[in-house]
């Protein structure tokens, strides 16, 4: 399974609570990706689908990132962070839900995003990244959107590999 570099895993979640590639706010939408989803499960389940999803990543990239890992679970599976992070230069893309239940299922707010223009692997990348917050950057790549394209891949393994039984976006 390949892990972020030392530096990234103590600096990555820095950076994504951070999130500086979020702080201006005309040019953030170029950097994320968002959905609603109505799922037909349980929370448990669906985290559990989530931690399938990102042992699975580690084989497969997902989006162009192959060091993939879960970087934060609440107790009561409200909330999920997921941590990707680019093979090479440890750029930090960073997807979350947040889960609530809804009648026989849950609702699910999904957001990735890119967490800053400094790599991870870079000493102080947090802090370069907030200075840099600024700097106009995308995460386009040849098939568009990377953010939008990880949110899209994780929805259809859940459900491909019948994780999860169904999921709507609303």
């Amino acid at each position: 399974m390949s892990e972020p570099s030392c530096i990234s895993s103590f600096q990555g979640p820095i950076q994504a609570w951070l999130r500086p590639g979020q702080w201006c706010f005309g040019v953030r939408a170029i950097r994320q990706g968002e959905e609603r989803w109505a799922c037909g499960c349980s929370r448990q389940q669906l985290v559990d689908g989530l931690e399938a999803v990102v042992a699975s990543a580690q084989l497969n990239a997902l989006a162009n990132t192959r060091k993939v890992r879960m970087g934060k679970v609440k107790e009561d599976f409200s909330f999920v962070r997921i941590e990707s992070y680019t093979a090479s230069a440890e750029w930090l893309d960073v997807t979350e839900f947040h889960i609530e239940s809804a009648g026989d299922g849950v609702s699910v707010r999904v957001k990735s995003f890119s967490s800053g223009f400094t790599p991870t692997c870079v000493p102080l990348a947090p802090l370069l990244s907030a200075v840099c917050f600024w700097v106009p950057f995308s995460d386009y790549g040849p098939q568009g959107s990377l953010n939008k394209l990880r949110i899209k891949e994780i929805r259809e393994q859940l459900t491909k590999d019948g994780l999860v039984p169904s999921i709507t976006v609303a």
